[in-house]
């Protein structure tokens, strides 16, 4: 294992290098108040211009050599920080098209400069990106990245936040030294892993050691060592239903996410079940499985999607389910009578 600290341009900015989203991972779902978190902290980063400012600490980027080369390019396997680093590959998209289009150069680099170091590898057909972003992200990023064609349903969330830091550029005052100066003071952690580790296995036990996982990551790595036991590898469970089911909630736009979705929908069928906390969801989740679905997962993505769509079209809906689930998982649903009016105190 290799531990160091470094700047993150440095780090995207290696030749031959190329990071990959294991299919484990979550879609890409960092939202407009993220975003603009994040900017605010670079442009801050950016307004020191003195020699001894201090560089910005990002977080970390866990990430495992993998055994294969593509074109001879190295290949890492991003365990811990694509959601970061999907992020700053758009702010560095939307800079290289901000350049593109007023004929400016920032650290004496051009628009082309910023898409051949920092965006892509290689040239012409042969080309691809830096980054590669799991099945249901990934054709939309190449598009962004001009490697590819936009597919006929584009993850919505990527376009949205590129046009995002777009639009903060093409704002009257935006001094694009400034930014590019935040870029350059962007530090972060970065560990790399040996190539004997299991990126899905090193993801566990990193969020078992205080990273507590979320209802939503243990269904999906439940569904991605089922597909692997029932060797599916392109058309397994986790392509046909878990990855739409997490497009569909990140494209929805109303501050859903999977766990709350599947939260609500429990809520809706075992409102009668007492639970203390929320670790406990996961465990009525697989009972759920075995009484319902006769152990079949597919059909109760179906059915959780089916949900989903009605919480993100119907707002009150949406509402009142998410405020029972927190009733519910908290140990105090909706029907519950207080104890203080039991007795009268």
């Amino acid at each position: 294992m290799q531990i160091q600290q470094e700047s993150f341009l440095e780090l995207m900015a290696k030749p031959d290098t190329r990071f990959v989203i294991p299919v484990f991972q979550r879609v890409y779902s960092w939202d407009a108040r993220q975003c603009n978190e994040l900017w605010e902290d670079i442009m801050a980063a950016g307004a020191q211009t003195d020699e001894t400012a201090e560089p910005h600490f990002m977080g970390m980027l866990l990430y495992s050599a993998d055994t294969e080369t593509w074109h001879g390019t190295s290949m890492f396997d991003v365990i811990d920080g694509q959601q970061r680093m999907t992020t700053m590959t758009l702010l560095l998209c939307a800079l290289a098209r901000y350049l593109d289009e007023t004929g400016m150069q920032v650290g004496g680099l051009s628009a082309n400069d910023v898409f051949e170091r920092y965006l892509r590898i290689g040239s012409g057909a042969s080309a691809t990106g830096k980054l590669t972003l799991s099945f249901m992200d990934r054709e939309t990023l190449f598009a962004l990245l001009g490697i590819g064609t936009m597919p006929t349903e584009p993850a919505g969330r990527l376009i949205d936040n590129l046009e995002l830091f777009y639009a903060k550029m093409c704002e009257p005052g935006f001094d694009v030294a400034q930014l590019w100066r935040g870029l350059e003071r962007l530090e972060i952690a970065s560990i790399l892993l040996a190539h004997d580790d299991s990126p899905q296995l090193v993801f566990e036990s990193l969020n078992s050691k205080g990273m507590a996982l979320s209802t939503a990551d243990r269904i999906r790595n439940f569904i991605v060592v089922t597909d692997e036991a029932n060797d599916h590898v392109d058309d397994g469970v986790f392509e046909r239903c878990w990855l739409p089911l997490e497009k569909l909630v990140a494209d929805g736009a109303c501050g859903l996410d999977v766990t709350a979705v599947v939260h609500a929908w429990l809520c809706r069928k075992y409102r009668e079940t007492r639970i203390f906390d929320k670790s406990e969801v996961y465990g009525l989740f697989k009972s759920c499985l075995r009484s319902e679905y006769d152990d079949e997962i597919e059909p109760a993505l179906d059915d959780i999607a089916d949900f989903a769509r009605k919480l993100i079209e119907d707002e009150e809906c949406r509402t009142e389910a998410l405020e029972d689930a927190d009733r519910w998982i908290a140990g105090k649903p909706k029907e519950l009578i207080s104890e203080y009016k039991m007795f009268g105190d």
